[in-house]
């Protein structure tokens, strides 16, 4: 049975444990946006497969192209402004975790969350705190980085804006940079990281999820997946259920 808070899977990079630069890092953006309909518990890892690795589903008629939103946050935890190789992506992808706090989609980014979806988030962020026993948190969101330092411990946050929001490397890399060395400082004392199911299942999640196709689906092929996406959701919401009760 599920016992998780966490609708919505991390994104966990086969290397997280040994981590970017010697740094577990997580990191958190705010939420999802589609209709209901598309969400599904490997959200995350599909997205970050097609849109930061550029990868194609087996049966999507078209490729979705990368999005500058996974370039920007590469780029501004690297500190270094190129043209990356696919093999540096990978790389970067690859020893990095990637969150979005609410767990539930947003219909567009202009409407608010639903009441309550805070308080849910905190509680799922609380669980990926404990699985994923970070070194660094980079929060890319202005409006939630106050409360993801309240739930963040002692563990460093830096906190900037989102890459679709007044985002600049000027401003973002050198408060990102000043976090990564404290997070380096604190590493000798910081807690040993020990794997739980919940990790190995996100790992898991990670490895198996086939890469966000988008529109390029055939009509079949597309109320097959919405259908099989409806089937999950449904599956895991109810065990969550049952074992809140």
């Amino acid at each position: 049975m599920n016992n998780s808070t966490v609708r919505f899977a991390p994104w966990v990079g086969p290397h997280y444990e040994r981590g970017f630069g010697g740094l577990r890092m997580l990191l958190v953006c705010e939420s999802h946006y589609g209709a209901k309909q598309h969400e599904r518990p490997t959200v995350t890892p599909e997205i970050v497969k097609a849109l930061a690795l550029g990868q194609r589903h087996p049966k999507a008629t078209g490729k979705l192209r990368r999005h500058p939103h996974f370039t920007k946050i590469m780029t501004a935890v690297r500190n270094v402004r190129q043209v990356f190789t696919y093999a540096q992506k990978t790389e970067f992808w690859s020893s990095v975790a990637y969150y979005n706090f609410l767990q539930e989609f947003l219909p567009d980014s202009r409407v608010p969350p639903a009441q309550g979806a805070w308080q849910r988030g905190e509680r799922a962020f609380g669980e990926v705190l404990t699985v994923l026993a970070p070194d660094l948190i980079v929060c890319l969101s202005m409006r939630s980085g106050k409360l993801i330092r309240s739930l963040a411990g002692d563990v460093p946050v830096a906190v900037v804006n989102h890459p679709s929001s007044r985002f600049t490397y000027s401003k973002v890399n050198p408060v990102i940079a000043e976090q990564i060395d404290k997070a380096l400082l604190r590493k000798p004392q910081g807690p040993a990281f020990v794997a739980s199911a919940a990790f190995d299942r996100w790992c898991e999640a990670t490895a198996s999820a086939l890469p966000t196709p988008g529109p390029h689906l055939a009509a079949q092929d597309k109320t097959a997946l919405i259908a099989q996406r409806r089937e999950a959701m449904a599956a895991l919401d109810q065990s969550s259920m049952a074992w809140t009760q």
